[in-house]
């Protein structure tokens, strides 16, 4: 009777060393699965926050490339045209979006070449583009022509981190301050002809390109 006693007194310590085992391997595992669901959930969101820049910066080159009939495009269409355009960030926060759009022209055969800057526009919070040769950038594949005009909209947009978290950092695109960018270059669609073959538009207060 008592080696009976003695085995169940056994078998019952033992089934409390292991749920301490168990709770134990839960508290260490606990912020492990935490940091995966934070992080996996904070990358998806910074994803589709990233891919709405690029919609927003693709939507701001084609509506201000198709003009508005005007041999100079009205300050109230641009601010319609930048308006209506950062809906695409929604449910996102669109109010610390910078949106630099710029008219730019092709001289040459755009080989290696740098575009000229005819015209740009900005948002307030931004600064538009210095009249002349845009040493920074390069005329992409497809635009490479003499006299080729197009438009180019460059877009900036804090990510408003739910976590803070550094998985951050791994998102093309990102820097340090969680801030999105994208550059869209865009063909003319509309816009009238004037010292090229191509059409061009001239964005509020600028010139054509001479």
């Amino acid at each position: 009777m008592h080696a009976i006693i003695r085995r169940h007194r056994t078998v019952s310590r033992f089934r409390d060393d292991a749920r301490g085992v168990a709770a134990i391997e839960f508290a260490l595992i606990l912020p492990v699965m935490l940091a995966l669901l934070f992080g996996v959930t904070e990358f998806g969101r910074a994803i589709d926050h990233y891919r709405r820049v690029t919609l927003l910066a693709r939507a701001v080159a084609d509506l201000t490339s198709q003009g508005d009939g005007q041999a100079t495009m009205l300050a109230a269409t641009m601010t319609d045209i930048l308006a209506s355009a950062k809906l695409v960030l929604t449910p996102f926060p669109s109010s610390g979006a910078t949106i630099v759009v710029s008219a730019l022209g092709v001289t040459a055969d755009g080989v290696g070449q740098l575009p000229r800057v005819c015209s740009s526009y900005a948002t307030s919070n931004g600064t538009a583009r210095a009249v002349g040769t845009a040493s920074d950038l390069k005329v992409p594949e497809g635009f490479q022509l003499a006299g080729m005009r197009y438009v180019l909209a460059e877009v900036s947009v804090p990510y408003p981190a739910l976590f803070g978290s550094n998985v951050m950092r791994f998102v093309s695109g990102a820097n340090n301050q969680f801030t999105f960018r994208s550059s869209v270059p865009w063909p003319v669609r509309g816009g009238q002809t004037v010292k090229s073959t191509y059409n061009e538009v001239v964005l509020p207060n600028g010139k054509a390109c001479s």
